[in-house]
């Protein structure tokens, strides 16, 4: 598998664990890249043997270099064919470079820095304990290596009188830097993990959002059946000629005596009294011109009395210079099905799934009449959150915390009942407007309801709640009262877990 199909598989996951995994054998990868590039030191410290740089390395210790890394990268590179997923052979990788700055700094090739790029490279791991262990072994190297040339650097340093000195004077600097490190670190994969658990979440809900507009686009594709009536109108000669039956039956047209084909004379026995009169106008003859005229089509949509929906709609088949249509296709089909299809997808789209209230894209169609239009007198905004959902989530499980959710919704629409909507805005909360001039005994109602529930994985269903009428703020804007609501709400909220010794994250 080469680094595009690599990356392909990183892009299609959808939880946390399964990235970790396809990462790392992305980075195990990489490694090995580094790895292949690290035989390059030895030329490198060549160069440094030459210009005076690294005075007590010789060409042999770059020799040495080269080697070893040769026969490390191409060692991981087959391991890493045999277990591309495995943390050890990424560790295996690490380790080898600490191994290789053991030995620059035995054969006084000093590159201080280095130190710290090898813990840095684990953190692409984005795993918290892999880079506390190569930080250890890290630093397990550096003391190793220290100690190893302490003679040697503290007989060129005036400043220490023994080996031991100079041992603990860098150590010391090795140490803090080491204990920074691993702070920035833990930091790091911390960071990583929350952004690529919400990379992961978005790209889950990318995938799923994808399948559902599938779905809706096979269905909207399947809406398309066989025509009911399909007749010719051949506008030149004046002729209607029935394409349904093998007859090819014709009929010459007239505008002088009658507006309207022999076929929809016979359709329009059957449409509904609601809709005829737009029936005749769409069908009207002496129009169909100047309406096509420049147009590919035209429809109209009607209910029939016996069948249901159907539309009717002329094609321009053929027209002359000016695009007035000659050629004309009328054709009738039945889209009853697929009218009970497009109210289908229409509720989907403004219900949430798991409570079967409204959701949020409702709450704002309906906002957005409420910006352009008069409010009602006793119109009221409630804004409502249950509280320590995320604190049931974690101790008992979602499946207890989507009952919670439904619980909620329950309490909500069988207090406000026919009085408003109510609509899932949010993970726990919930929006309702209502029209009501007694809000204080349905907010009560709404309270009981939810004291009195009893689940099946807990007891325990408390909402805050917060309500702004446009009675008692008669200038507020419907954004206005609902920002008001949710002020409250929110104040309802901090005085539950005040008075309750909760904590927000669940904890007494």
């Amino acid at each position: 598998m080469n680094f595009s199909d690599i990356r392909h598989s990183i892009s299609d996951v959808t939880d946390y664990s399964s990235f970790i995994r396809e990462n790392r054998q992305m980075v195990n990868r990489y490694l090995n890249t580094v790895l292949w590039f690290c035989i390059l030191t030895g030329p490198a410290i060549a160069v440094g043997i030459k210009f005076g740089v690294f005075m007590a390395a010789t060409y042999s210790t770059c020799m040495a270099v080269s080697m070893y890394m040769f026969i490390v990268a191409l060692l991981h590179l087959l391991i890493i064919k045999i277990w591309p997923y495995s943390e050890h052979v990424g560790l295996l990788a690490l380790i080898s470079m600490e191994l290789l700055l053991v030995f620059m700094v035995y054969h006084h090739i000093h590159i201080h820095i280095t130190w710290f790029f090898i813990p840095l490279l684990s953190i692409l791991f984005c795993d918290g304990k892999l880079f506390s262990i190569t930080l250890l072994t890290n630093y397990a190297a550096m003391v190793i290596s220290t100690w190893l040339i302490s003679p040697y650097d503290s007989s060129t340093n005036s400043t220490f009188d023994t080996p031991f000195e100079y041992f603990v004077n860098t150590m010391l600097g090795y140490t803090i830097e080491t204990m920074v490190m691993l702070v920035a670190g833990l930091t790091l994969t911390k960071i990583l993990y929350d952004f690529f658990s919400a990379l992961m979440q978005k790209n889950r809900e990318a995938l799923e959002n994808s399948d559902r507009l599938k779905e809706q686009m096979n269905i909207l594709f399947s809406m398309a059946e066989i025509y009911d009536h399909v007749n010719l109108i051949d506008l030149n000669s004046m002729t209607e000629t029935s394409l349904n039956d093998q007859s090819y039956e014709t009929y010459e047209l007239d505008f002088e005596k009658h507006a309207h084909t022999v076929m929809n004379h016979m359709i329009k026995k059957q449409v509904s009294p609601d809709y005829l009169e737009a029936f005749l106008d769409f069908t009207n003859l002496r129009t169909l011109e100047r309406r096509l005229t420049g147009k590919r089509f035209i429809f109209g949509e009607f209910v029939n009395t016996k069948t249901g929906w159907f539309r009717a709609q002329y094609i321009n088949v053929e027209s002359n210079g000016q695009g007035v249509p000659t050629t004309v296709i009328y054709t009738v089909q039945n889209i009853n099905s697929d009218k009970r299809r497009e109210e289908n997808l229409i509720r989907i789209s403004l219900t949430d799934e798991l409570t079967q209230l409204f959701n949020r894209r409702s709450l704002d169609a309906d906002i957005a009449r409420y910006e352009s239009g008069p409010m009602e007198a006793d119109l009221v905004i409630l804004s409502i959150d249950i509280n320590r959902l995320k604190a049931i989530n974690d101790s008992l499980g979602h499946d207890a915390g989507d009952e919670l959710i439904r619980a909620a919704a329950d309490c909500l629409t069988s207090a406000i009942g026919k009085k408003g909507k109510v609509y899932r805005t949010g993970g726990d909360e919930f929006t309702a407007v209502v029209h009501s001039t007694a809000i204080a005994a349905i907010v009560d109602k709404i309270n009981q309801k939810a004291a009195s529930w009893k689940g099946s994985y807990s007891d325990d269903l408390a909402l805050s709640i917060g309500y702004a009428s446009h009675k008692d703020h008669p200038d507020a804007s419907i954004n206005e009262l609902k920002k008001l609501s949710d002020k409250i709400m929110y104040e309802e909220k901090t005085k539950y877990y005040q008075e309750t010794g909760y904590e927000r994250r669940g904890k007494r």
